[in-house]
Parts: structure tokens; sequence; C-alpha cells
């Protein structure tokens, strides 16, 4: 497992959008003005979770994006309120570390319109720029149920040197599976904590277990608080996730001292998974993973064109482990970013333009192979492949 950035067990609690409500906060409110307009309230709960000993503090910025403010028409505030508000919790911090939360952005993405990712990466990166300008000390991505806001929010806090944990919400009605890819893809990526978030502790336990064998960087588990009946069977359903590989661990919502002053009591008593070599050299797509042998034959190089996804879907009943596509246009990145998610094999990419081949893998949702065998050179190749998370072969 890679080193992270902060000492295991990681306990990071602060306000939450529940406690404002029931200090007053409407339905309708955007949680960031409110906590703005209420100075105090923030800094007495803010308080409280120092007291219960958190470990870091979170700031309530999770709705504070621009396409989540446009709803309240606040769109053209984020720096105002992201920083705003990051800078009344640090006001209480003390010497404990403040994270900015991010949350989904609500911009559903087409595979096949680039220009929807790239508005995505603006959202996020606007207001990752704000949390680092007001101080942040690390970011956590949090309640996404979609792999492209994901990538779209660890890329822009890239430039930065901000320590990001991501985690999602599983969809209630899926079966449990959706933590894998995201954590192939996203490690890949360099983000240094990948978990769930606000899901019942059985299916919490089920995605963590299936996940920790290819866990490279610390896996997290934050509990929805009324999940749990009291703060003694939140820390206890605690033990349970870190049993199951949980080294991050907090409330996704519903968070209140008295349940982070339960967990971090315990924290000294909470299993440690073992150490172990994490099977992770794999690709993905947004919905499954590919384990790699240790040789990879590639198919005869396919081109993009309009039948792309029917090439794709016959390679499936040949001898090759890989599908190799030369990408030599925009147009065909998008088209692999469209069509690629029907492979049933790993998908490898070759391109001889370094924009290009950027493009795949920028819109692709997922881990790419790279064919080194490109004219651009490993020099070139190996960057964006870090960049990106994909695998040089």
């Amino acid at each position: 497992m890679r080193k992270p950035p902060f000492a295991l067990p990681f306990l990071p609690d602060g306000v939450s959008a529940s406690q404002m409500r029931a200090a007053g906060m409407e339905e309708g409110d955007c949680p960031a003005l409110w906590a703005l307009e209420h100075p105090d309230f923030v800094r007495a709960k803010t308080q409280g979770f120092r007291r219960a000993r958190a470990q870091a503090l979170l700031a309530p910025t999770l709705w504070a994006n621009r396409a989540a403010l446009a709803a309240w028409g606040l769109s053209d505030r984020v720096r105002e309120l992201n920083a705003g508000v990051l800078r009344l919790v640090a006001e209480e911090a003390g010497d404990l570390p403040v994270g900015g939360r991010l949350g989904p952005s609500g911009i559903r993405f087409p595979y096949d319109e680039a220009d929807v990712f790239d508005d995505l990466f603006a959202c996020y990166r606007e207001q990752v720029r704000a949390l680092e300008e007001a101080g942040a000390s690390f970011l956590l991505v949090e309640r996404q149920t979609s792999l492209a806001d994901m990538r779209a929010a660890l890329l822009a806090a890239r430039p930065t040197d901000l320590p990001v944990i991501v985690t999602l919400t599983p969809d209630r009605f899926g079966d449990g599976e959706e933590l894998l890819p995201a954590l192939i893809t996203l490690q890949a990526m360099g983000a240094d904590a990948v978990g769930v978030d606000n899901a019942p502790v059985e299916l919490s336990c089920q995605m963590l277990e299936n996940a920790f064998p290819h866990a490279d960087v610390p896996l997290a588990a934050r509990l929805s608080v009324p999940h749990a009946a009291s703060p003694l069977d939140f820390a206890q359903d605690a033990a349970r996730l870190a049993a199951a590989g949980a080294r991050i661990f907090g409330a996704g919502s519903g968070a209140r001292p008295e349940y982070t002053l339960a967990l971090v009591s315990k924290a000294d008593e909470l299993p440690v998974p073992p150490e172990i070599d994490a099977d992770c050299r794999a690709a993905s797509s947004p919905d499954g993973v590919f384990f790699l042998g240790d040789d990879v034959e590639l198919s005869e190089p396919i081109v993009c064109s309009s039948h792309l996804d029917d090439d794709l879907i016959e390679l499936e009943h040949s001898s090759a482990s890989a599908a190799l596509v030369r990408v030599e246009s925009i147009d065909d990145a998008l088209l692999l970013a469209e069509h690629g998610t029907l492979a049933r094999i790993p998908l490898a990419v070759w391109s001889d333009s370094l924009p290009v081949l950027e493009a795949a893998l920028r819109y692709y949702q997922g881990r790419l192979l790279i064919d080194s065998s490109s004219p651009l050179g490993e020099k070139v190749l190996g960057p964006i492949a870090e960049k990106y998370g994909g695998i040089l072969y």
C-alpha cells in the first residue's frame, strides 16, 4: 500500500446540513450560504467536533460548486462561499487540518459529449481553487454516484498538493459492485484514499471486502448516522467496517460530535487490516474491472468507426486478451469514450498524437492500456499515463 499523507486510522468530521436544519435552516436553503449567515452556530459546532477529538475538521462546502449553487441562483459566488465557510471552520480548528467537501455536480454526463466532461472539470476546478486559496489541508470528494464526476474532481485537484479522499454512494438497487471499478481507476490517477459513504453497514462491508485485495491506498467508510441507533452502535459499526478493510472513518450524513467521540474513543480498538501486496494491475470501465495476466495479447489494430461497438463485441470470442484501438483524431477519442464501455476485454489505445491520446485518456471513463510502440516514446507517454492512470504496455 502506498504511504498515506495522514496517520491511520484517520477520523475527520464536521458540521453537517442535518445539524443546520435542526437549528432552523429551511429545506430549500443553500447550506454554504446559511453557514456564512450563522457564523456563531458553525463556530460552536466546530468546537464541539474538536472537543470530541476529531482528527480533522470538515467545512460544509458539499453543495458549493457552480452547478449545484445554480439551483439557488448563487453560481457567481463559488469563491466567496467556499472560502468564507472554510475560513470560518479554520478559525476554531486550532492546529487540526481542515478539509473542503466536494459533492456531486448534478451534471448529467453522456459518454459521447466531451464538452460536458470539460464542464464537469471546470466546475470542480473552480471550487478546488477557492478551497486551496482559503487554506484547505485536504479534499473530501463524497456522495458521488458517477465515475465521470469522481475523475473530473480528481483531475481538478491534481495541480494542487492537497490529499484527496474520494467516496461514492452506492445505488440502493445496485449489486454492491460499484466500488472496485472506481478504486482501480481512481487510485491509479493519484487518489490518496477511496471508499464508500451513506450505505447500510452490511452493504459497506461487502463492498470493502470485495475491494480490499486490490487496494493500493487506504479504504474509507463514512456511515450515515441515521443507520445507527446510538453513538455506541455507530462505533461498533465502524469496527465491522475496519474488519472489512476500512482505515478512514466518519459520518457521511447526520454527523454529530457525540458520534465522533464514540468513534474516537474506540479508535485504538479498531481492527487493523493485514498488510497485503495489492492485486491492482487491471484495466477498468465505468462498471467493470479486467485483471491483467503476465502476458497481454493485443488484438490486431481496430480503426475507430461507426462500427466500433460491433468490432469490440466480436473480439470477445477471439484469442486476444486486450483490444487495441487506433485513435487518430479527437472524433476517434469520442467514439472510444462512447462505445468503449461495450468491450468485454481490456482496451488498449495507440496514437501518434499527444493531444489525441490525451483526449482518449481524458474522456474514457475508466483505465486504459497505452501501447508503448507509439512513436511518441516513453518520455512523452509516461507522464500522460501517470496523469490519467493509464498502463503503459
